[in-house]
C-alpha cells in the first residue's frame, strides 16, 4: 500500500467533512435547535471515524510493508494484518508484545485514534519508520479534544462533561449548554475554532506520518 494514497484519502475526506460543516454552520440557528444537534452529532462521529481508520491503516501498511509518500520502500515487520492487530490488542490491555498469534476481532483493537494509545501501540509494533510515525503523531495532543468532545456527546454525564471542561482553559469559551459547543471555542494560537484548528492538525499529522 502506499502511504502517499493513504493521506490523499483522509483529506479528500476531511476536505468534505469541512465543506459539510461550512454549510451547516449557514443555516444552523443560535443555539442549535434538537435537529441541529443530532446533525452535527453524526458529523463528529464521522470525522472521527474518518481519523481512527486513517491512523489504523498507516499503522497497518507501516508494519505490513508499503512505500512512503516520500517514496521510501519499507519492509514487513510482521507476517500479517491479523498479527499487528493481535500486537495491538495486547498492548490496549497492558500486556507485552508477542508475535505469535493473530486477531481477526476489530472490537478488540485499541481506539486508534487515540494518540496517546497510538503512540504505545507504535512503540510495541516497532515498524520500519518507528521514529517517524512517533515524531508526526506525537506532536498532536490537542487532538485528544476532539476525542472528549465526542465521548461527552455519545455518553452524555456528568464525568465525560467534566472532561471538556478540564481543557476549557486552553481556549476563547463560551458558555457550554451541550458538548457541541466546546467544537466552536476559538483557539487562541490559531484564531480559529477548535474543530477548525484539530482537523488542519490531523493533515499536517498525516503528511508527516506518511513522509
Amino acid at each position: 500500500m502506499d502511504l502517499g494514497w493513504v493521506e490523499a484519502r483522509l483529506n479528500r475526506r476531511l476536505d468534505a467533512a469541512e465543506g459539510h460543516l461550512a454549510s451547516f454552520l449557514q443555516r444552523a440557528a443560535t443555539p442549535l435547535g434538537t435537529g441541529e444537534v443530532y446533525e452535527l452529532e453524526g458529523w463528529l462521529s464521522e470525522v472521527w471515524q474518518v481519523w481512527c481508520r486513517f491512523c489504523r491503516h498507516v499503522v497497518m501498511a507501516s508494519c505490513s510493508g508499503c512505500q512512503t509518500s516520500s517514496g521510501v520502500s519499507l519492509a514487513a515487520s510482521h507476517a500479517s494484518p491479523d498479527v499487528v492487530s493481535f500486537i495491538a490488542s495486547r498492548q490496549r490491555n497492558g500486556q507485552a508484545p508477542a508475535s505469535h498469534g493473530t486477531n481477526t476481532i476489530y472490537q478488540k483493537e485499541p481506539t486508534w485514534g487515540h494518540v496517546d494509545k497510538l503512540l504505545e501501540v507504535i512503540q510495541a509494533l516497532n515498524p520500519p519508520n518507528r521514529a517517524n510515525l512517533l515524531s508526526a503523531f506525537g506532536t498532536l495532543p490537542a487532538i485528544e479534544h476532539v476525542r472528549l468532545v465526542r465521548n461527552a456527546t455519545a455518553h452524555r454525564n456528568v464525568q465525560s462533561l467534566a472532561q471538556v471542561l478540564a481543557f476549557q482553559s486552553q481556549y476563547l469559551a463560551q458558555s457550554l449548554r451541550h458538548p457541541l459547543h466546546a467544537l466552536f471555542w476559538t483557539d487562541p494560537s490559531t484564531g480559529r475554532s477548535l474543530i477548525h484548528s484539530r482537523l488542519d492538525e490531523m493533515r499536517v499529522g498525516a503528511k508527516n506520518a506518511c513522509a
